[in-house]
């Protein structure tokens, strides 16, 4: 019993001895056969842990029922052992990927989109047409007045506009009237005219002013004499020089608020003082008593030989709404004639017209001009707008200070106008995107400021 008993001790030994050996020998080279599969590291770990690594065996699968076991694939015979030692071999370190990381993606990431350039500024951006036709309110109101003189007439504003490159603009307008009626306004009746043509050589690359945000241009202008009125007066050319201001307000009851401050110097040239008349008369005046109308002689007023315009203009946007108002004064000196220029003729002779000490007329002519207008903008490139306007000297006939609002002697208009935006017409037509924002705000400058 006892002899039994230690020679199956001794058989476990040599079992477990054998076995030890054999796990930490080296796995035989492979065989023409096949080739033993290799062990695995796997990475286990749970959420919040640190992985660790497991060696795994892999195993053969189990042979189908009256089947065998699956060959291992065939591979190419082992070189000779040669005499040298076997070189270390070197084991890479598995990849760890917890569970929680997604998966790598062989299909290639999408390259990045490259920022759409800018598009150029188009040279004729600005340039616009407004049409307009206005009526006197006491063409309505027939008892406004002590004689019903009715007035209705049109105008179509032409103010082309072009880029000769970031810092200078050519800005140009003209305008064009007709009179439906037969009123006091022109000579003729139904007669077409054309006011002055003003070209104005503007520099926008001025700094604002740092601390207030105001925005300075200044311009160069020139005026050509395409009115009747400046023909008359002998006008050959009209230079003068203009400074603008633009401040804008972000977040006005939840719109935008713009201000335009503008002022404008101008020196006429003229070949004489005085005006001319535009035909001869059919006959030759009388003289007689103080009359001065001798010599087909004409009594009106002198040229101006300066002239100062200043102005504001307030201009809001609410949506598709742009209300505003605008303010405009004018100064003007004349020519004031000497004394040897005005005469009466006094038994056959002419004697110069002199003022009396203290009386003598001012050479100062005052006028105002009042508007206030809504804008309703339709789309990017049309705007209707209806309005009010009023122009008036700024003193009385007594020499009193007018209401430069209202007043019921003096020329008051309402009026229904349309502005076209071109330069956004020819961007709908190509396709391009256009600009949007009501007109007036846009392009930073009132049509009232030539």
């Amino acid at each position: 019993m006892k002899r039994s008993t230690c020679l199956s001790a001794m058989l476990v030994g040599l079992s477990l001895m054998t076995a030890s050996v054999a796990f930490g020998a080296p796995s035989a080279p492979p065989t023409e056969e096949g080739q033993p599969a290799k062990p695995t590291l796997v990475a286990q770990a749970k959420r919040g842990e640190k992985p660790t690594l497991k060696l795994v065996q892999p195993t053969d699968p189990a042979p189908a029922e009256g089947g065998s076991a699956p060959a291992a694939p065939t591979e190419p015979a082992a070189a000779p052992a040669s005499s040298d030692p076997a070189p270390a071999v070197e084991t890479t370190q598995p990849a760890i990927s917890l569970g929680s990381a997604a998966a790598p993606s062989d299909s290639p990431s999408a390259a990045p989109e490259e920022p759409k350039a800018k598009p150029k500024p188009r040279p004729w951006a600005g340039t616009n047409i407004f049409a307009m036709t206005s009526m006197t309110t006491a063409t309505a109101f027939a008892g406004q007045q002590q004689d019903y003189n009715p007035m209705v007439d049109m105008s179509i504003w032409l103010m082309p506009r072009y880029a000769i490159n970031d810092a200078f603009q050519l800005r140009l307008l003209s305008i064009f009237f007709y009179e439906f009626t037969n009123g006091d306004f022109t000579q003729t009746r139904n007669e077409p005219r054309f006011s002055d043509t003003t070209l104005g050589l503007w520099y926008r690359k001025i700094p604002e002013i740092p601390g207030v945000g105001i925005k300075p241009m200044v311009a160069l202008n020139l005026g050509a004499p395409t009115s009747p009125e400046s023909r008359a007066r002998t006008l050959i050319v009209n230079p003068g020089a203009t400074l603008q201001l633009v401040k804008g307000f972000e977040h006005v009851l939840g719109g935008e608020v713009l201000m335009i401050g503008n002022m404008t110097y101008s020196h006429p040239i003229y070949r004489y003082s005085t005006p001319e008349r535009r035909g001869e008369m059919p006959y030759q005046p009388l003289c007689g008593g103080a009359s001065l109308n001798c010599g087909s002689q004409l009594l009106g007023l002198t040229n101006p030989s300066d002239q100062l315009i200043y102005g504001i203009t307030v201009v809001g946007e609410w949506g598709k709404f742009s209300p505003a108002f605008a303010y405009r004064g004018t100064s003007q000196w004349a020519y004031q004639p000497g004394n040897n220029e005005q005469t009466v003729q006094v038994a056959g002779q002419n004697v110069p017209v002199e003022s009396a000490p203290g009386f003598q007329p001012t050479n100062v002519r005052q006028l105002s001009y009042f508007s206030f207008w809504l804008d309703y903008m339709a789309n990017a490139w049309f705007t209707a707008e209806v309005g009010y306007w009023m122009s008036r000297p700024i003193l009385n006939e007594d020499g009193t200070f007018g209401n430069p609002f209202f007043s019921r002697y003096q020329d008051m208009r309402v009026y229904l106008g349309f502005n076209f935006a071109i330069d956004s017409i020819m961007k709908a037509l190509e396709g391009g995107a256009t600009d949007a924002g009501i007109v007036r705000a846009q392009n930073k400058q009132p049509m009232w400021n030539f």
